[in-house]
This record gives C-alpha cells, sequence and structure tokens, in this order.
C-alpha cells in the first residue's frame, strides 16, 4: 500500500516523497516515512492504519523526504524498531526509537529482508519480502545506486528470483533510451512487474504503459498491491 507519493489520488495527501506499507502473513512493516508527520499521520488514518500495527520500519536513505515522518513515529511509537543505514543514524537525528544499522544483508523476520546498503551518494538499503509462489517483492526508496543494480543485489544475496519492484527509480532526467534500458535489465533479472513510482519521472512511466503493458503497474497515493 502506497502511503505517500507524490503521484496524486484525491482522497490522500500527495506529497514529494515515499512511504509504502508492506503487510505479510506475520508483520507490517512501513517502507520510508515521506517528507512531513502530518501527511504521513493523516494518510495512515485515512487509510485505516493503526500506527501500533507497525512492527518495525525500514528506512531506504537519509534524504527528508523519505525520513521526515519518523518524528510522528517516534510520538506514537517511542521504541519502533527503524533499520537504516550504517552510519546515517546521527544524520536522520530521531531520537525515542530504537535505530538498528545495517551494513550486510539480513533477515528482519520470516521471509523479510533488508538488502545491505549499496554506494550512492547517498548510501541506500531496500527491503525484499518473498512471497510464495511469486518471488522477490523489492521495495526501494530512489535508487541512487541504480534501481536494476539493488534487483540483481537483493537476487544474488536472498537467491531468490525477483518479481516485482517499486518505488522510487530516480530517472526523472534519464533519456528515453536510458528508460528503456533500465527496464529491458530489471526483465532480463526475472522481474515480472514494474511500479516507478515518487522520483521515477513520467519517461519511463510512459514507456513501460506503451511499451510493456504486461509489466506495468500504474501506481501512485494509496495504490494497493495485492498476492
Amino acid at each position: 500500500m502506497v502511503v505517500v507519493d507524490n503521484y496524486p489520488d484525491s482522497e490522500l495527501k500527495t506529497a514529494w516523497g515515499l512511504s509504502i506499507l508492506a503487510k505479510t502473513p506475520k508483520n507490517t512493516i512501513l517502507f520510508d516515512t515521506g517528507p512531513d508527520p502530518d501527511v504521513l499521520r493523516e494518510n495512515l488514518k485515512k487509510l485505516g492504519i493503526d500506527p501500533n500495527e507497525i512492527d518495525f520500519v525500514v528506512i531506504s536513505h537519509e534524504h527528508g523526504d523519505h525520513t521526515n515522518g519518523l518524528s510522528y513515529l517516534a510520538k506514537v511509537r517511542p521504541g519502533l524498531k527503524v533499520y537504516v543505514p550504517k552510519g546515517v543514524a546521527r544524520r536522520i537525528g530521531v531520537h525515542g526509537l530504537n535505530i538498528i544499522e545495517v551494513e550486510k544483508t539480513m533477515e528482519v523476520a520470516d521471509g523479510v529482508a533488508v538488502i545491505g546498503w549499496l554506494p550512492g551518494p547517498p548510501v541506500e538499503e531496500a527491503l525484499a519480502i518473498n512471497v510464495e509462489g511469486r518471488g522477490l517483492v523489492i521495495l526501494v526508496g530512489c535508487s541512487h545506486p541504480g534501481v536494476a543494480n539493488i534487483v540483481a543485489k537483493a537476487e544474488t544475496d536472498l537467491g531468490v528470483k525477483p518479481y516485482l519492484v517499486i518505488g522510487g527509480f530516480h530517472m526523472g532526467a534519464a533519456s528515453e533510451s536510458t528508460c528503456k534500458e533500465t527496464i529491458k535489465h530489471l526483465i532480463e533479472l526475472g522481474v515480472e512487474k514494474i511500479a516507478p513510482i515518487h522520483c521515477s519521472g513520467d519517461r519511463i512511466r510512459s514507456i513501460l504503459e506503451r511499451e510493456y503493458p504486461e509489466n506495468w503497474l500504474k501506481c501512485h497515493v494509496g495504490s494497493i498491491i495485492e498476492f
């Protein structure tokens, strides 16, 4: 479920940033927290999500459009476990949360892993969920290291085929040829569904919709993907 995004929905707050809620049979995970604590609070409420349901948070990287919502969670869920890339905890600067720094890929729950950080700048990590019968659902923040590089690392580290990648691809200024090369690379890696939001840019979304409709998932704030 896309909780915060800059691609709009009439019923929810729109903001430049990203937050995605993922539910597994055993856990509820918030990936990134968007740019504004009030936007996170209001959208969670409208989507019927109680912050007390969240088991832990994964932060992709240190930029404020992914971390500023942490101050809301610090108020309502002090002590909540938050996984961040190694070396950025001090720069995020949110107190009262249980910050855990990650360098190498690690399983954090049954079928759920934080993909160890790749160099940027800034350094960035991702979230991967192994969905039975499908493969890896990979959540990315801004993909500063390259979305295909993140997906490849997830597959290598976990030994499971990628199925879906969703999040920011950091391709707003990318040329058409670069967008097509990235899509081709993702499909070659085994990705079947591609859902670029946030900083991905309209060009790659248009190419997917036009030329790869079987792989394209149109998403925006409020979108829900179920398996």
